[in-house]
């Protein structure tokens, strides 16, 4: 009887151990199934393999997300892969930025970015504006086909053809040559361009109102890139309706500027949603 005791007794503890085992067995699987997968957050669902094939794809649409202002544009003029852009804060606003961008392999890269300073009387929308007001039109044109300045040679380097200012050299208001370089030995109605020494030692025009864009009549003439007001300016640093940057800078745009590249400007506004803003063109 104690035998069949003892066989009894030993069989109901190898019994109990087996059920501990099995218990603690079960808490470790449930305990590892309640952690979170790796990278996600505690109580989210484990990602299913779907949705774990599509996270490349998703990384490489924001990737593909544009980044540059051209690329944010709503156009561009068809073929430029040259872009001045010309910015300020708002319609009013009297200084901003001048940036170049540069588009190859696909994509915009900038390569310049000066400061700025524009009409006495800021930005205006382009379409509204009337000749002698002292502002600076918003818009997109085609540049000027030619860089043009004080030298009878440009800065080394210059790819834009080029034309020296000389006593005959204007710039024609009249409206048989309207917003157009004349060359008269008697004066016309314009601007005499020897007179500007300082400002247009480097200049070219913007595409504003001039071909081979629109012209309009009465819109007004000669918006052009040029250097900086001198001292004395009866304006102070700010112009009658161009864009001014400092010398250095100009020298540099001559360098840059590339025909074959077809450049673009624009001018605009940092306000989204607005008629001038500059991702409106």
């Amino acid at each position: 009887m104690d035998r069949e005791r003892r066989r009894r007794d030993a069989r109901r503890r190898v019994a109990r151990r087996c059920l501990a085992v099995g218990v603690f067995t079960g808490l470790i699987v449930l305990a590892a199934a309640a952690l979170p997968v790796q990278g996600s957050a505690p109580g989210s669902p484990a990602a299913s393999p779907a949705e774990a094939a599509a996270a490349p794809a998703s990384s490489a649409r924001a990737a593909d997300q544009p980044t540059t202002l051209p690329e944010r544009m709503a156009r561009m003029l068809p073929g430029s892969r040259q872009f001045i852009a010309i910015t300020g804060n708002r319609i009013g606003s009297r200084s901003g930025r001048l940036r170049v961008y540069n588009l190859t392999g696909g994509h915009w890269t900038k390569i310049m970015d000066v400061p700025a300073a524009f009409g006495a009387k800021g930005l205006v929308d382009g379409l509204k504006r009337k000749a002698g007001h002292l502002q600076t039109p918003t818009g997109i044109w085609r540049i000027g086909s030619f860089l043009f300045g004080q030298h009878r040679t440009p800065p080394e380097g210059t790819r834009m053809p080029y034309r020296h200012i000389r006593q005959d050299s204007w710039w024609s208001d009249e409206p048989g040559t309207y917003n157009t370089w004349v060359t008269s030995r008697t004066p016309i109605d314009g601007e005499h361009l020897a007179d500007a020494r300082v400002q247009y030692e480097y200049a070219f025009d913007s595409g504003y109102n001039a071909p081979p864009n629109e012209v309009v009549v009465g819109r007004g003439t000669a918006i052009f890139i040029h250097c900086s007001e001198p001292p004395g300016n009866s304006l102070g640093k700010y112009t009658h309706g161009c864009v001014a940057v400092d010398r250095t800078a100009m020298k540099r745009l001559f360098r840059i500027l590339t025909p074959a590249r077809r450049p673009t400007c624009a001018i605009g506004t940092l306000q989204k949603g607005s008629p001038t803003s500059i991702w409106a063109y």
